[in-house]
């Protein structure tokens, strides 16, 4: 559904723990930022046999507000470290997300450096991809979970 590559088995989840854990490390960095503009974070992490997807989406507490998304993929393979691929792929958000937010606060200027197709990147000796997107993924997998198509 959100995966970088194909797959013919279904992802696994995150467990909400660990999304909540990175939720509130994101709070911790970014509240003050958080509480001004009336937005949270929601994170979203997918395991395939293949690759890893971490997903943190930038939300309004207005659910009707467009988010903004990041969306960082790397592959796996059996040789993987998965802890050390998961370190990099968020501390790689947080190099976008310092970046998101470093923007001058007194401009008018709106933040739109979108990516919408994933591109490829060098992060700590890791090859990861990414895209950055307005999607709601919390409202994709609400309708993805009434149409049946995510368990």
């Amino acid at each position: 559904m959100f995966s970088r590559l194909d797959h013919d088995t279904p992802a696994v989840l995150f467990p909400k723990d660990w999304s909540e854990g990175l939720k509130q490390i994101l709070l911790n960095i970014y509240g003050e930022q958080c509480i001004k503009a009336e937005k949270t974070f929601e994170v979203y992490g997918f395991s395939y046999a293949s690759e890893v997807l971490l997903i943190i989406s930038y939300v309004g507490l207005d659910k009707f507000e467009t988010p903004t998304t990041l969306f960082v993929s790397a592959d796996l393979d059996e040789k993987t470290d998965s802890d050390k691929i998961m370190d990099t792929m968020f501390d790689s958000a947080g190099v976008f997300f310092d970046s998101f937010f470093a923007q001058d606060e007194d401009s008018e200027e709106i933040w739109d450096e979108y990516v919408l197709d994933w591109e490829d990147s060098e992060f700590s000796g890791q090859k990861i991809f990414y895209k950055v997107t307005r999607e709601n993924v919390g409202l994709s997998m609400q309708a993805d979970l009434l149409l049946g198509e995510l368990k």
